[in-house]
Order: C-alpha cells, then structure tokens, then sequence
C-alpha cells in the first residue's frame, strides 16, 4: 500500500490521502485516462484530484464521471473538506 500523504484542513484537522493527481491542462478525455491508470492499480484507496477551477469543464465531467464509476465508493468535492484550493480539488475514495 501506498505511503499516507497529509495536509491541512481549512479547520486546523489533517487530512490523509495516497496520492496526488494533477490534471492541470488537460482535456476531459485524457483526465479521465489518466485517472483509471490510478483507479484500476489497486494501489490506492484514497486519491486527491486537481482538477483547478477554469471554466469548470474537467471539474463537472470527472465528478459525473466517478458518480457513474462503480470503483469509486465514494467522491467529495474539496469545498465539503474545507481543503485548500478546494474548488479546484475532489477527492476519491475507491
């Protein structure tokens, strides 16, 4: 299993995830590759995405996007998390 990464909540309280995925500057279509090399690994149960805010193209077709993935047990977006830069982040949960 993957070594536990943290940062700190907006609130004062860690956070802990496996790993960090930033699609910064790609299309929907290669996020989205990008993010089933992670999702089918198995090396991860919990995953941070950066998304970054823009025009909110990669933010609403990844977060339908992991709606519909049956592997995805659960997503949150980063504002429910009180993250830092929480718009532009969702979280997985597999």
């Amino acid at each position: 299993m993957a070594k536990k990464h943290r940062t700190k909540r907006k609130t004062g309280k860690t956070f802990f995830y496996d790993v960090t995925v930033d699609l910064h500057g790609m299309t929907l279509e290669e996020a989205i590759r990008k993010m089933d090399s992670y999702i089918y690994s198995g090396e991860y149960n919990t995953i941070l995405v950066v998304h970054g805010i823009g025009k909110g193209i990669l933010r609403r077709g990844l977060r339908q996007y992991f709606k519909e993935n049956s592997y995805v047990k659960e997503s949150l977006p980063g504002e429910s998390l009180n993250l830092p830069g929480a718009e532009g982040i969702t979280v997985i949960y597999l």
